[in-house]
């Protein structure tokens, strides 16, 4: 019997070293087609003010996105993109776990200079925004952090550049409208984003789109956005409408006006702030997470931080949020809303 084992070891070993170039090779070759990428952020939080009180006081530590993304090169024109999320849940509320769901799930042919991606991938939303921007980390860009759209549809999208420089880029969109969960109605959505890039250091968008919700709802959004950066820092203004029509007598219109900046001090430090002006009450305000707003108010919200740069790939950003709202008629404005945080951000 122990002879037995001793002949089975040795046989299980000739094969490996006998198939280990092999099994290299294969790996090899996996290895080079695959990469893993993710981020990390979340903050340590607290709510010293609120329209809310029973908010207040209210301070703790969460992970507020997680994400883990494999992209696979299938063949020289196609690759594909899974990506995962976790996140806390972020009203203040719920003790549940975190729990993953599917964020990016496309594939994409590319055989020049446009991208034509099938499955769930990005809306052309606020792309272009968040990535001027550049700290989404700390904070949504306005018409995410108002709710007013989604990051992410599953449909068929088109994405590129209209010249050989890439000046002049577009990305249009047609989805279920459903965001990342799973089609429930007839209607669709349509997404389109055009810009232009005039001079280096300037980016100029224009985006629309329109979307058939169940219950006779429909919204179309209009946004415009212009920037500008360099090494020194960078600058951003957008102003957005959503008309959102919930039957022939009840509509809802939405105005949003924001401007952000970054000044870099050096390659540890920058300094960033934003404004966003909300010029009608948004009934889903209280919906937001991790800084619900009274949805009965127009609303100012304020943000400024510190961008302390550990290193190439991670981040400690002191911050601090304020909501300001307005009165209504005789009504009074709710309290102020302020949210100290010391926020950190990881990429991987």
């Amino acid at each position: 019997m122990r002879m037995g084992r001793i002949t089975i070891l040795l046989s299980l070993s000739g094969l490996l070293f006998t198939g280990g170039p092999v099994v290299a090779q294969e790996t090899s070759d996996w290895v080079d087609r695959v990469k893993i990428s993710g981020w990390a952020f979340g903050d340590y939080y607290d709510v010293a003010a609120n329209h809310e009180s029973e908010l207040e006081g209210r301070n703790g530590f969460w992970f507020r996105l997680i994400y883990l993304t494999t992209d696979f090169e299938v063949d020289e024109d196609v690759d594909f993109r899974l990506t995962f999320e976790g996140s806390s849940p972020g009203d203040f509320s719920s003790a549940s776990n975190m729990e993953p769901l599917v964020k990016d799930a496309w594939v994409r042919y590319q055989p020049g200079e446009h991208g034509v991606y099938l499955g769930l991938s990005a809306t052309p939303t606020w792309g272009t925004v968040e990535k001027e921007w550049g700290y989404r980390a700390v904070e949504k860009t306005p018409l995410d952090l108002q709710r007013m759209g989604s990051s992410r549809d599953f449909g068929l999208a088109v994405k590129g550049a209209l010249d050989s420089d890439g000046k002049v880029f577009y990305h249009a969109m047609v989805g279920n409208g459903a965001s990342t969960g799973t089609e429930t109605n007839p209607g669709k959505a349509g997404y389109l984003a055009l810009g232009v890039k005039p001079a280096d250091g300037f980016t100029f968008e224009i985006y629309g789109d329109l979307n058939n919700l169940p219950g006779d709802t429909d919204k179309y959004t209009l946004q415009a956005y212009g920037g500008w950066h360099n090494d020194r820092g960078r600058l951003g203004v957008l102003y957005a409408r959503q008309w959102i029509e919930t039957g022939p007598s009840t509509k809802i219109d939405l105005d949003v006006f924001s401007v952000f900046g970054v000044m870099v001090i050096n390659e540890h430090v920058s300094l960033l702030g934003r404004f966003d002006r909300l010029f009608d009450p948004n009934p889903s305000a209280a919906g937001i997470l991790y800084l619900p707003m009274s949805p009965d108010a127009r609303s100012t919200f304020l943000l400024a931080g510190v961008d302390l740069a550990v290193s190439d790939h991670f981040s400690i950003i002191p911050n601090v949020e304020a909501v300001f709202y307005d009165g209504a008629g005789t009504a009074e404005a709710p309290d102020t809303d302020v949210v100290p945080r010391l926020t950190f951000s990881l990429t991987y």
